[in-house]
C-alpha cells in the first residue's frame, strides 16, 4: 500500500475502534500500521523510502490558499510563519512529515519553498491561474526575504 492508502486504512480502523474499543481486528490493524510507519520512517532516514505525496498537503491542512477563493496576503504570511516556526499537523505518513524537518530549520524552509515553487510552476501551465501564480510568487519572495537569512538557506 502507498502512504495514502495506509492512512485511509488507519482512519477506518480508528473509526471501528471508536465504535467498539474492544475490536481486536481494528487494534491489530492499527498496530500493524504503526509498525509499518516506523519501518518506512527508518528507511526514509537512510534514503531507502520516498514518501508518497499525501492527498491533502500541509499547506492546505493549515489553511493556506491562494487565488480567487484564497486568503488575503497578511493571513497567508501568518500561516507561512506558523509553518516555519511551529508544530505541523500530521499529514500522510511519518516519512512524509520527516521531509518537512524541524521548525526553524533549513530543511523546513527548503521544503516549504519547493512546494510553493512547484505550485507556481504548475499554475503557469494551466489556464486561468494568474492570480494564484502571482500570489505564490509573492509568497516565495516573502519566504526568501524573511526566512532564508534566518535559516542560512
Amino acid at each position: 500500500m502507498d502512504d495514502n492508502a495506509l492512512s485511509r486504512l488507519f482512519i477506518n480502523a480508528q473509526r471501528l475502534l471508536h465504535k467498539n474499543p474492544e475490536n481486536q481486528d481494528a487494534i491489530s490493524v492499527i498496530e500493524a500500521i504503526k509498525t509499518e510507519w516506523e519501518k518506512r520512517l527508518r528507511e526514509f532516514r537512510v534514503g531507502k523510502h520516498k514518501a508518497s505525496s499525501p492527498e491533502q498537503g500541509v499547506l492546505s491542512v493549515v489553511g493556506y490558499k491562494v487565488g480567487n477563493e484564497g486568503e488575503k496576503t497578511p493571513f497567508r504570511r501568518q500561516l507561512l510563519d506558523y509553518i516555519m516556526t511551529d508544530t505541523l499537523p500530521f499529514v500522510g505518513s511519518p516519512a512524509h512529515m520527516a521531509e518537512w524537518g524541524e521548525k526553524l530549520t533549513r530543511s523546513r524552509y527548503i521544503k516549504l519553498h519547493r512546494v510553493i515553487r512547484v505550485l507556481a510552476s504548475s499554475g503557469r501551465t494551466m489556464g486561468n491561474m494568474d492570480k494564484a501564480v502571482s500570489e505564490w510568487e509573492d509568497d516565495l519572495e516573502y519566504l526568501e526575504e524573511k526566512w532564508a537569512p534566518k535559516v542560512n538557506a
